[in-house]
Protein backbone atom coordinates (compact mmCIF):
# COMPACT_ATOMS: atom_id res chain seq x y z
CA UNK A 1 0.00 0.00 0.00
CA UNK A 2 1.42 3.27 -1.19
CA UNK A 3 1.37 6.51 0.95
CA UNK A 4 1.80 9.75 -1.15
CA UNK A 5 4.28 11.70 1.30
CA UNK A 6 2.74 15.29 1.84
CA UNK A 7 5.10 18.07 0.07
CA UNK A 8 8.23 19.67 1.92
CA UNK A 9 7.53 23.54 3.42
CA UNK A 10 9.86 24.33 0.83
CA UNK A 11 8.16 22.72 -2.43
CA UNK A 12 5.01 24.18 -1.07
CA UNK A 13 6.04 27.44 -1.57
CA UNK A 14 7.91 26.35 -5.04
CA UNK A 15 4.43 25.29 -5.95
CA UNK A 16 2.73 28.45 -4.62
CA UNK A 17 4.83 30.37 -6.91
CA UNK A 18 4.27 28.27 -10.14
CA UNK A 19 0.07 29.24 -9.32
CA UNK A 20 1.05 32.44 -9.41
CA UNK A 21 3.40 32.80 -12.04
CA UNK A 22 0.92 30.70 -14.50
CA UNK A 23 -1.81 33.37 -12.97
CA UNK A 24 0.32 36.36 -14.04
CA UNK A 25 1.13 34.66 -17.55
CA UNK A 26 -2.31 34.67 -18.09
CA UNK A 27 -3.10 38.17 -17.41
CA UNK A 28 0.19 39.08 -19.46
CA UNK A 29 -1.24 37.02 -22.63
CA UNK A 30 -5.13 38.46 -22.23
CA UNK A 31 -3.84 42.06 -21.90
CA UNK A 32 -1.25 41.30 -25.10
CA UNK A 33 -4.48 39.60 -27.23
CA UNK A 34 -6.85 42.72 -26.65
CA UNK A 35 -4.40 44.76 -28.91
CA UNK A 36 -3.19 42.80 -31.54
CA UNK A 37 -6.82 42.61 -33.22
CA UNK A 38 -6.33 46.50 -33.80
CA UNK A 39 -4.45 48.04 -36.62
CA UNK A 40 -4.37 50.99 -38.50
CA UNK A 41 -6.82 51.21 -42.02
CA UNK A 42 -4.72 51.54 -45.17
CA UNK A 43 -5.30 55.16 -46.15
CA UNK A 44 -6.15 55.84 -49.75
CA UNK A 45 -4.56 57.53 -52.12
CA UNK A 46 -6.46 60.90 -52.10
CA UNK A 47 -8.61 61.85 -48.98
CA UNK A 48 -9.94 65.27 -48.29
CA UNK A 49 -8.99 66.52 -45.02
CA UNK A 50 -12.05 66.92 -43.10
CA UNK A 51 -12.75 62.98 -44.04
CA UNK A 52 -9.98 61.57 -42.20
CA UNK A 53 -11.77 61.59 -38.44
CA UNK A 54 -14.57 59.44 -40.17
CA UNK A 55 -11.65 57.03 -41.93
CA UNK A 56 -10.56 56.28 -38.26
CA UNK A 57 -13.63 56.51 -36.31
CA UNK A 58 -13.58 52.66 -36.00
CA UNK A 59 -10.38 52.20 -35.05
CA UNK A 60 -10.42 54.83 -32.47
CA UNK A 61 -13.51 52.98 -31.04
CA UNK A 62 -12.03 49.90 -31.02
CA UNK A 63 -8.51 51.32 -28.83
CA UNK A 64 -10.73 53.17 -26.39
CA UNK A 65 -12.56 49.60 -26.34
CA UNK A 66 -9.01 48.17 -25.94
CA UNK A 67 -8.37 50.79 -22.82
CA UNK A 68 -11.83 49.93 -21.26
CA UNK A 69 -10.26 46.34 -21.15
CA UNK A 70 -7.13 47.03 -20.55
CA UNK A 71 -8.15 49.08 -16.93
CA UNK A 72 -10.63 46.31 -15.84
CA UNK A 73 -7.86 43.39 -16.45
CA UNK A 74 -5.62 45.86 -14.71
CA UNK A 75 -7.56 46.48 -11.98
CA UNK A 76 -8.51 42.28 -11.83
CA UNK A 77 -4.58 42.05 -11.36
CA UNK A 78 -4.42 44.39 -8.49
CA UNK A 79 -6.80 43.02 -6.87
CA UNK A 80 -5.64 39.51 -7.30
CA UNK A 81 -2.27 40.22 -5.97
CA UNK A 82 -3.53 42.06 -3.04
CA UNK A 83 -5.04 38.57 -2.23
CA UNK A 84 -2.24 36.54 -3.15
CA UNK A 85 -0.25 38.42 -0.42
CA UNK A 86 -1.79 36.87 2.29
CA UNK A 87 -1.06 33.50 0.97
CA UNK A 88 1.12 31.12 2.72
CA UNK A 89 -0.20 27.53 1.21
CA UNK A 90 -2.58 26.12 -1.16
CA UNK A 91 -4.67 23.65 -1.40
CA UNK A 92 -7.10 21.53 -4.55
CA UNK A 93 -9.85 23.70 -4.09
CA UNK A 94 -7.84 26.83 -4.35
CA UNK A 95 -6.37 25.94 -7.78
CA UNK A 96 -9.53 24.79 -8.99
CA UNK A 97 -11.11 28.39 -8.00
CA UNK A 98 -8.19 29.87 -9.55
CA UNK A 99 -8.51 28.08 -12.57
CA UNK A 100 -12.51 29.53 -12.63
CA UNK A 101 -10.69 33.04 -12.36
CA UNK A 102 -8.55 32.80 -14.97
CA UNK A 103 -10.98 31.34 -17.25
CA UNK A 104 -12.87 34.43 -17.59
CA UNK A 105 -9.94 36.97 -17.69
CA UNK A 106 -8.86 34.78 -20.65
CA UNK A 107 -12.61 35.35 -22.26
CA UNK A 108 -12.00 39.18 -22.14
CA UNK A 109 -10.17 39.28 -25.69
CA UNK A 110 -13.21 37.29 -26.95
CA UNK A 111 -15.43 39.65 -25.01
CA UNK A 112 -13.92 42.90 -25.72
CA UNK A 113 -13.83 41.96 -29.50
CA UNK A 114 -17.62 40.73 -29.26
CA UNK A 115 -18.62 44.35 -27.54
CA UNK A 116 -17.56 46.15 -31.00
CA UNK A 117 -20.94 44.49 -32.69
CA UNK A 118 -23.18 46.06 -30.03
CA UNK A 119 -26.15 48.22 -31.06
CA UNK A 120 -29.88 49.30 -30.31
CA UNK A 121 -30.57 46.20 -31.78
CA UNK A 122 -28.65 43.45 -31.30
CA UNK A 123 -27.21 43.83 -27.31
CA UNK A 124 -26.18 40.64 -26.72
CA UNK A 125 -22.55 41.07 -27.29
CA UNK A 126 -23.05 44.19 -24.44
CA UNK A 127 -25.07 41.41 -21.74
CA UNK A 128 -21.73 38.94 -22.65
CA UNK A 129 -19.32 41.36 -21.39
CA UNK A 130 -21.17 41.76 -18.34
CA UNK A 131 -21.32 38.38 -17.68
CA UNK A 132 -17.65 38.36 -18.17
CA UNK A 133 -17.16 41.38 -16.05
CA UNK A 134 -19.45 39.60 -13.24
CA UNK A 135 -17.80 36.41 -13.61
CA UNK A 136 -14.44 37.68 -12.63
CA UNK A 137 -15.77 39.26 -9.81
CA UNK A 138 -17.49 36.21 -8.56
CA UNK A 139 -14.72 34.23 -8.87
CA UNK A 140 -12.11 36.56 -6.97
CA UNK A 141 -15.42 37.07 -4.11
CA UNK A 142 -15.10 33.15 -4.28
CA UNK A 143 -11.47 32.88 -3.89
CA UNK A 144 -11.41 35.21 -0.80
CA UNK A 145 -14.27 33.46 1.06
CA UNK A 146 -12.33 30.07 0.31
CA UNK A 147 -9.35 31.59 1.94
CA UNK A 148 -10.54 33.60 4.73
CA UNK A 149 -13.86 32.29 5.94
CA UNK A 150 -13.32 28.34 5.04
CA UNK A 151 -9.70 27.79 4.56
CA UNK A 152 -7.84 30.48 7.54
CA UNK A 153 -4.97 28.21 7.52
CA UNK A 154 -4.41 28.72 4.04
CA UNK A 155 -3.65 32.81 4.58
CA UNK A 156 -1.16 33.83 7.15
CA UNK A 157 -1.96 34.82 10.55
CA UNK A 158 -2.77 37.85 11.44
CA UNK A 159 -3.63 40.55 9.67
CA UNK A 160 -7.49 40.19 10.62
CA UNK A 161 -8.35 43.49 9.69
CA UNK A 162 -6.81 43.42 6.14
CA UNK A 163 -8.38 40.30 5.43
CA UNK A 164 -11.78 41.47 6.36
CA UNK A 165 -11.78 44.70 4.27
CA UNK A 166 -10.12 42.54 1.18
CA UNK A 167 -13.11 39.77 1.68
CA UNK A 168 -15.75 42.86 2.06
CA UNK A 169 -14.44 44.70 -0.84
CA UNK A 170 -14.52 41.61 -3.02
CA UNK A 171 -17.93 40.53 -1.51
CA UNK A 172 -19.61 44.13 -2.39
CA UNK A 173 -18.00 43.86 -5.70
CA UNK A 174 -19.16 41.23 -6.69
CA UNK A 175 -22.90 41.93 -5.25
CA UNK A 176 -22.93 45.30 -7.69
CA UNK A 177 -22.13 43.95 -10.49
CA UNK A 178 -24.61 40.81 -10.14
CA UNK A 179 -27.37 43.40 -8.78
CA UNK A 180 -26.62 45.52 -11.81
CA UNK A 181 -26.20 43.38 -14.27
CA UNK A 182 -29.88 41.55 -12.93
CA UNK A 183 -31.53 44.50 -13.33
CA UNK A 184 -30.22 45.50 -16.29
CA UNK A 185 -31.15 42.41 -18.15
CA UNK A 186 -34.84 42.64 -16.21
CA UNK A 187 -35.23 46.06 -17.59
CA UNK A 188 -34.46 45.02 -21.63
CA UNK A 189 -36.72 41.99 -20.83
CA UNK A 190 -40.25 43.46 -19.81
CA UNK A 191 -38.97 47.02 -21.53
CA UNK A 192 -37.97 45.54 -24.76
CA UNK A 193 -39.10 48.93 -26.80
CA UNK A 194 -38.60 51.24 -24.22
CA UNK A 195 -34.73 52.90 -24.54
CA UNK A 196 -35.48 55.75 -21.79
CA UNK A 197 -35.72 52.99 -19.10
CA UNK A 198 -32.79 51.43 -21.00
CA UNK A 199 -30.80 54.18 -20.73
CA UNK A 200 -31.48 54.65 -16.93
CA UNK A 201 -30.40 51.19 -16.26
CA UNK A 202 -27.08 51.65 -17.32
CA UNK A 203 -26.20 54.28 -14.32
CA UNK A 204 -27.14 51.02 -11.84
CA UNK A 205 -24.04 49.21 -11.42
CA UNK A 206 -21.60 52.88 -11.38
CA UNK A 207 -24.43 54.10 -9.04
CA UNK A 208 -23.94 51.04 -6.48
CA UNK A 209 -20.51 51.06 -7.28
CA UNK A 210 -20.43 54.72 -5.82
CA UNK A 211 -22.53 53.47 -2.97
CA UNK A 212 -20.64 50.64 -2.25
CA UNK A 213 -16.96 52.59 -2.51
CA UNK A 214 -17.79 55.29 0.38
CA UNK A 215 -20.00 52.21 2.64
CA UNK A 216 -16.66 50.69 2.41
CA UNK A 217 -14.48 53.86 3.56
CA UNK A 218 -17.11 53.89 6.14
CA UNK A 219 -16.07 50.27 7.43
CA UNK A 220 -12.70 50.84 7.15
CA UNK A 221 -12.42 53.74 9.16
CA UNK A 222 -14.82 52.66 11.90
CA UNK A 223 -12.95 49.18 11.93
CA UNK A 224 -9.53 50.65 12.14
CA UNK A 225 -11.07 53.66 15.11
CA UNK A 226 -11.97 50.48 16.37
CA UNK A 227 -8.98 48.78 16.66
CA UNK A 228 -6.65 51.90 17.69
CA UNK A 229 -9.15 52.42 20.43
CA UNK A 230 -8.69 48.68 21.47
CA UNK A 231 -4.90 49.44 21.24
CA UNK A 232 -5.16 51.62 23.36
CA UNK A 233 -6.70 50.07 25.88
CA UNK A 234 -4.11 47.31 26.34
Amino acid sequence: MSVIKEPKPFHREFELERLMFFSDAVFAIAITLLIIGIKLPALPGKMPANGYWDFFEPTAIEFLTFVVSFVFIGNFWVRHLQLCRFLQNYNEGLIHRHLFFLFFIVTFPFSTSALLHTSSHFMLPFFIYLCNLAGCLAALFWISYYVFQKNPDLAIAGHHTEKELLYQRFKYGFLTMATGFTCIAMTYFLYPENTAYQRISYMLIPALALFNYFRLKIKKRNTLRLVHKMGANN
